[in-house]
């Protein structure tokens, strides 16, 4: 197999396990957030700080062990020479600061520019769900998903009032 084939290899079997990983991490996420609002907002008060607050650590966990799993990866199969230059590299490159302190040899360079283009995707597919799910939670917008509309909206002052919707900006 020539050099090329085995990088797109490698990289198309890491990218596929980071998508799985992001599913189940966001699933989990999403089910954890249903517990807690199933179970503790009757006298946690704080949901407000709280959701935001778990959604962005839970999400740290997740793009963590991505990031791990391209650490192991470069390490294990000697690309780079200690775990924490490789930890180091794969944060780079996932995060796509693109530090170049610890370069992949020549012959594996392709893994670490695709890994910055999967870390890129993951990212943005965390924030449209970081998004999502505050939007969805802190404003009633009547659209079908299964955590509760408006659960940590801010209460109406008035008997009557309602928050405005998405269409009503001035």
């Amino acid at each position: 197999m020539n050099v090329l084939a085995q990088q797109l290899l490698i990289s198309t079997l890491i990218v596929s396990a980071t998508v799985v990983i992001h599913l189940l991490g966001l699933d989990a996420l999403q089910m954890l957030l249903r517990l807690h609002l199933e179970r503790f907002t009757r006298w946690i008060h704080l949901d407000r700080m709280i959701i935001p607050l778990g959604i962005v650590l839970g999400l740290f966990v997740v793009h963590g062990l991505e990031i791990w799993l391209y650490a192991l990866v470069y390490w294990k199969m000697g690309m780079l020479e200690t775990l924490e230059k490789a930890l180091y590299f794969s944060t780079s490159s996932y995060s796509t600061v693109g530090e170049t302190g610890a370069i992949l040899p020549e012959r594996w360079r392709i893994v670490g520019v695709l890994e910055a283009i999967n870390g890129m995707l993951l990212i943005g597919w965390s924030t449209a769900f970081l998004f999502q799910i505050l939007h969805h939670l802190m404003w009633n917008d009547g659209d079908d998903h299964p955590l509760p509309r408006g659960a940590i909206a801010h209460r109406a002052k008035t008997p009557g009032a309602s928050r405005p919707s998405s269409g009503d900006q001035a």
